[in-house]
Formats: structure tokens, C-alpha cells, sequence
């Protein structure tokens, strides 16, 4: 049975239910809320990265999570009971990759900068709204709720934009402007805290642009090479460069540092306005680094070394990331060296931008996988000779670790930076998926105990709570990196995968046995339609723990793919809300074949399988009293199952 896509929905204004404003608050509090505390869930957190974040007006061609529209998108993820939103990495991409992962760490993507703020008094009017408007990208899918960006308009927008903007500025400074005055004080302030490191950057996006590659290894010049180093060290040939450099590139240099501030102060103005709201940014982290911190940071890395996974399709995959010099982690009396310098100050920096943390690849804080970039070679058919290839764990390569530093990593560096800010290591997202380094499980689940991730795509509710930290790992049923639900189910044969089977699914989900006979119309109901399979096997992901998450495109009702990981494909990382998102959910909801997320019900069906695994337990630790406890439990959680057919059925209404 094929679901019908998202696009087919008729999308006039007359058929659509949005929640009433008087139906908010039980909605949110008495129905969302209080299900969630029965089944013990903490919180839940929508997987969207910042490109997939709508835009109101002047559309650049691509979305932006500090944006005036995102405030919105806010506000509806709480009233459906969202604590949370997972972004990506926030670091700046190019054209070359625009991939969130292969971006920088301290320099933040310029594209996430809101333009249509600079219209306005609080930006000094820097750019008039008209003239955002001649470079606004045209769409002509407004009535589908899913759109793609346009990365390469958008990147040429934003610098045409940006550089109008900048001498605007400059010229409103020199005129004595008022409201440019007051920015400009803003502008000196951040300059003041972070100028030395944004110079560096712009210095080096510079040289990147003379020698064409931010290959820095290959410049010719041995003090382009290694300019941040020598100018910390005030060499008077690397003093004089810097002055040339000034001279030549510094509008380009100044026009970089500006839009470094400019976002830096969107993403701070948004970080208030979450905290009035009650809601949180999950930043993601990378294992990884750029070429650009690598250049800035270069005494924290090994030589030659590189970082990687063991495992992939054809072989190791070769990321090319350096690695932090487990030998300069920490100095003779205990305090941090340059390599637990960088790794804390990455930390900080996604702590101040968002409220908690996702960590890419936690083994590369462990037990990394490394080779020696010099030992690559290929035979004649292109394929990498692993017989030449120096590499493997950091513990089994002699002499790489010989204090065993990096096992001290998560002690000594991550949780002591994460509580300073007030974060529990229990709470952050520690993203442990793949084979298990040597060392790792001892440390990490063993003496740590932390949790991890969760995958219900390959995985049961029913075993995932014993095996993940008793309900303590973050579940999902899909990442950015997976195929949507509606999609899974439709096309990839996942209602044959025993994860998925109904007869599971049925009996798991209704397993008082006084109630046989709708579990039996349950297996009946879901066993050929994908659509109620796929409900079924959320309220399955609403039992694995106390921390979920969900992807935009699993709850918006989108069949279609944010990124196919490990593969190429020229979609990848475009997906992205409409500006119309809110309307086009409703409209879905009470279409004749919905596809978007129905919470209410969803969350009915686990509420009514959480009751009767009590029961259960009941049955095998007293029978004797197991009819007065079915009845008083039924009795006790009638009003919360009432309230959640109630507003399933509202937001099936057509108004």
C-alpha cells in the first residue's frame, strides 16, 4: 500500500483544524504533558538542522534556526510537546562542501544570518528591505510543506547582501549615524573578545583564496604557512606579511569579522529568547576539524596523523581529520596542554551557543581510529592498499598513546567543562553507533555509565530499556542521516523486519491478557497498513526511554530524504520547511490519508501499553490483587486517555 505524498495534499485554506486558542493549554499541559510523565519521558527533542528552518520573507535560499520565522517554529514545537530541537553543526561551509559536517568549529555559517534583520532599527538599517528583495530566490512549491534550499544563490546572495551592507556600515560609522554608532560599540566589544582568533580566520580564508586551496600544507611560502604561529611569536617577517596582507585583503578581512559578528549576535539575542521560552538548541559537535582551527591550532595535533573509521563500504574510511596529540592533552602537573586546551574550548563553544550538546563519534574522545596520512596508496584499480597503510586503533599503535591520556578525555576535559555549564553528562546526546573501539565499553558504560543512542529502526522497546541504561539512552526510530518513516515502511520492505513485525508490535503494545480480542484488531488493523504500522512502531519508540527524538521530516509527514548517509546524491543536506509549515501540518493531519505526525494518538496507543505492562507486572508480583489494580489504574488514567482521542480527533477535524 503506497501512502499518499505530502505534494498531493489539497492544500485549500478551508481544510485545515488548528488548535484553538482555547484548546492550547489542556492540549500542551493536561494531555501532551501528563502522558509524557506517565510514561516517564524527559524530554523530546525534533532533529532539524538549521538550513531546514523556514523563512518568512526575503528567502536567500536557505533557512537559518536564528531567524525571525524560527521563533515561530519554537513556539509550535512546544505546544506539540517538543523540549527541544537537534541541530547540526553550526560551523561555516563553502561551496565546495556544504555538507554541516564538514564545517568549521569557532567561525559560525554565515548563511544562518537572519538579512531581514539588518533592515531594522537594532541593525542600523544597514540594507533596505526593497533591496532584499531583489535578491530574494523565487520558489514555486509554496504549497508543499517540505521545499529544498538553493545553496549556491543563496551563498551568492548572502555575499552580495553582506557586502553592501558592510560599507553601509562603515559609512554610517564615519557619519556619525546614531543607531550605527550604537552597533558599532556592539561591533568593538565582540572585536575585543574574539578579534586575534577571527583575524586568523580571515587571514587564512585569504591565503586561501591567493594559493587557490585550504590546503595550507601545500602554500609555497613557509610563512604563510605558518603565519598564526610566527605572529604569536612577533616575527618581524611574519609582522611584515600581516601588514601586506592588511593592506591588500583587509576589506575582505573586515567584511569576514563583521559577519562573524553579526551572527554571533543573532545566535546570543536567539539564546535569550529560548531561555524566556523554556526551550532549548542542542548543538552538534563535531569529532572532526577544519583545515582553518587546524591551521590557527596546529601545535595540538600529531604530525602526519589523521583520524577515521575502520569500517565502511570499500574499507576505512580516511575522514583526513588531525588528530589532537594525546601527548600534549595535559602538561607534567596535571592542568591542560595545548591539545585539552582546543578539545575544552570546542566544548565551550557549543555550550555558549546552545543549551546542551549532541558529541559526534564519541570514540574519537576515546580510542580513535588513526592512520598515517603519509602510508596512502592506491593499486592500479584505485583501491586503497590496507597492506601499506599504517593505522588502527590509537591503544594498538605502539607508541601513540603511551600514558594512555585519551581514556582520561571524558574524565578530565568533557564532564567537568559540561557540568560548569550546567549540563549533566546524563543529558547530552553521546552518539555511540558502530563498533565498539578497545576500552570503549569499560570506560564509557562501565565506569561512566553514560548513556548513548538508541536506533528502534533495528532495535524493540522491549529490549531497548534493559540494554540502553535502563531507559536512559536517547532514543530514535530514525537521524538525519536515515530514510523517513513513511518512506522506510513503502519502499524498503521494513514491515517483514522483525523490528517492525506486527505480531510483535500488537502484543507488545496490548499485552494485559483481558485484552485479547483488541489485540488480536490491532494486528489486524496495522499488519497491511504501512501508515498504522509505522504508529504503532513510534508508540514502540515512546516506551524504549525517557529521551526521544524524532526527525522533522517523521513528524511533518515528508517522504522525503535530508541526507542519504555515506552516499552522494545532489539532495543531500537541501530539505527544508516552507514558510507556510504550520498550515500545510494541520491540512495533512485532516487530510483523507494523513502522513504527518498525529502526537495525541500516538502517545494514546503507548499510554494504554504502558497501563498494561503494570498490569502484567501486577500479575507476576501479586495475581491476587490484580483485578482491584486493573480497575483502579482504568479508572485513575481514563481522564488522560480520554483527553488524547479527544484531541486526535480534533486534529483529524476539517474545519
Amino acid at each position: 500500500m503506497q501512502i499518499m505524498k505530502i505534494s498531493a495534499l489539497n492544500t485549500a485554506q478551508a481544510f485545515q483544524r488548528r488548535l484553538r486558542d482555547n484548546e492550547k493549554v489542556e492540549y500542551k499541559h493536561d494531555t501532551i504533558r501528563q502522558a509524557y510523565d506517565f510514561l516517564g519521558i524527559k524530554d523530546v527533542s525534533m532533529i532539524m538542522h538549521g538550513t531546514c528552518f523556514p523563512v518568512s520573507k526575503n528567502d536567500m535560499g536557505v533557512g537559518s534556526p536564528f531567524n525571525a520565522l524560527s521563533r515561530d517554529v519554537v513556539e509550535f514545537e512546544k505546544l506539540h510537546g517538543f523540549t527541544s530541537n537537534q541541530l547540526g553543526p553550526l560551523g561555516e561551509i563553502n561551496r565546495r562542501d556544504i555538507s554541516p559536517y564538514a564545517s568549521t568549529v569557532w567561525a559560525k555559517n554565515k548563511l544562518f544570518i537572519d538579512l531581514n534583520s539588518l533592515s531594522t532599527d537594532a541593525y542600523a538599517n544597514l540594507i533596505s528591505d526593497e533591496k532584499l528583495a531583489q535578491y530574494a530566490v523565487q520558489y514555486d512549491d509554496r504549497d508543499n510543506i517540505d521545499t529544498y534550499s538553493k545553496f549556491y544563490e543563496a551563498f551568492e546572495n548572502y555575499d552580495k547582501v553582506l557586502e553592501e551592507a558592510y560599507e553601509n556600515f562603515i559609512l554610517k560609522v564615519r557619519t556619525r549615524d546614531p543607531k550605527a554608532l550604537e552597533l558599532n560599540k556592539e561591533y568593538s566589544a565582540f572585536k575585543a573578545a574574539h578579534g586575534q582568533r577571527v583575524m586568523k580566520e580571515g587571514i587564512f580564508n585569504a591565503l586561501s583564496q591567493v594559493y587557490g586551496t585550504d590546503n595550507f600544507e601545500k602554500w609555497e611560502s613557509e610563512i604563510d604557512r605558518n603565519l598564526p604561529q610566527l605572529l604569536d611569536e612577533r616575527n618581524l617577517k611574519a609582522l611584515e606579511r600581516y601588514k601586506y596582507l592588511m593592506n591588500r585583503n583587509g576589506k575582505d578581512i573586515g567584511l569576514y569579522c563583521f559577519s562573524q559578528f553579526l551572527i554571533n549576535k543573532q545566535m546570543k539575542e536567539h539564546k535569550d529568547f529560548r531561555k524566556r521560552a523554556g526551550f532549548n538548541y542542542n548543538a552538534d559537535q563535531l569529532v572532526g576539524t577544519s583545515k582553518v582551527e587546524e591551521y590557527i591550532y596546529k601545535d595540538a595535533f600529531m604530525k602526519n596523523m589523521r583520524m577515521g573509521c575502520p569500517y565502511g563500504p570499500h574499507g576505512p574510511q580516511l575522514w583526513d581529520f588531525p588528530v589532537p596529540d594525546p601527548n600534549k592533552l595535559f602538561k607534567a602537573n596535571g592542568s591542560l596542554g595545548p591539545a585539552g586546551e582546543f578539545i575544552q574550548a570546542k566544548l565551550e563553544s557549543a555550550l555558549e551557543d546552545c543549551e546542551n550538546v549532541r558529541i559526534d563519534h564519541v570514540f574519537g574522545l576515546i580510542n580513535p581510529y588513526i592512520y598515517d596520512k603519509n602510508t596512502i596508496s592506491y593499486d592500479n584499480n584505485g583501491k586503497l592498499e590496507l597492506n601499506k597503510l599504517k593505522a588502527g586503533f590509537m591503544s594498538d599503535l605502539k607508541g601513540a598513546d603511551p600514558k594512555g591520556n585519551y581514556f582520561k578525555i571524558l574524565e578530565k576535559i568533557i564532564i567537568p567543562t559540561m557540568k560548569r555549564y550546567g549540563l549533566e553528562p546524563d543529558d547530552a546526546i553521546w552518539e555511540d553507533l558502530g563498533a565498539y573501539p578497545p576500552g570503549f565499553a569499560e570506560l564509557f558504560y562501565g565506569k561512566l555509565k553514560l548513556p548513548g543512542i538508541t536506533e528502534l529502526s533495528y532495535t524493540r522497546a522491549e529490549d531497548a530499556r534493559e540494554k540502553n541504561n535502563k531507559g536512559n539512552n536517547w532514543s530514535y526510530l530514525g537521524s538525519h542521516d536515515s530514510l523517513p518513516g513513511i518512506k522506510y515502511v513503502n519502499e524498503d520492505g521494513k514491515m517483514h523486519d522483525w523490528t517492525w513485525a506486527a505480531d510483535y508490535l500488537s502484543g507488545y503494545l496490548n499485552s494485559d491478557p483481558v485484552r485479547g480480542e483488541e489485540r488480536k484488531a490491532f494486528e489486524s488493523k496495522i499488519i497491511n497498513n504501512p501508515m498504522e504500522r509505522l504508529k504503532a512502531k513510534f508508540a514502540d519508540v515512546f516506551l524504549s526511554s525517557n529521551k526521544i527524538q524524532i526527525s522533522f521530516s517523521d513528524f511533518f509527514g515528508i517522504d522525503k530524504v535530508y541526507n542519504y548517509g555515506g552516499v552522494k546524491a545532489d539532495t543531500n543536506w537541501k530539505l527544508r520547511l516552507n514558510r507556510n509549515f504550520e498550515d500545510l501540518y494541520y491540512k495533512n493531519l485532516s487530510s483523507d490519508n494523513p502522513t504527518a505526525m498525529n502526537l495525541p494518538e500516538i502517545l494514546k496507543i503507548a499510554v494504554r501499553a504502558r497501563m498494561d505492562r503494570m498490569i502484567v507486572n501486577q500479575i507476576n508480583t501479586n495475581p491476587k490483587d490484580v483485578e482491584h489494580y486493573r480497575n483502579t489504574l482504568n479508572a485513575r488514567m481514563q481522564p488522560l486517555l480520554d483527553r488524547l482521542e479527544k484531541y486526535s480527533q480534533i486534529l483529524k477535524e476539517k474545519e
